[in-house]
């Protein structure tokens, strides 16, 4: 499972995982909620989004073509 480190004060931002890659993260408003997209350049880790309050320790299971990757969201 990776880690995916978030500055919970910040909107859009670029994160890193705890294998030492980087990502990005927007937030958006849909509907009446929430949608945080955590973007990974490269082929090596799934991108995807969640819906809703983004909560430390959340776990987040990412299915592909590829296979499985598992993420849990940490605060810094």
């Amino acid at each position: 499972m990776l880690t995916i480190y978030v500055d919970p004060k910040q909107q859009d931002q670029t994160v890193q995982l705890s294998d030492q890659d980087r990502g990005y993260l927007t937030v958006s408003k849909q509907a009446n909620t929430a949608r945080y997209t955590f973007y990974f350049v490269g082929h090596q880790h799934p991108s995807f989004w969640r819906d809703g309050k983004l909560t430390d320790g959340a776990e987040e299971t990412v299915r592909t073509i590829d296979g499985v990757q598992q993420y849990r969201i940490a605060f810094r």
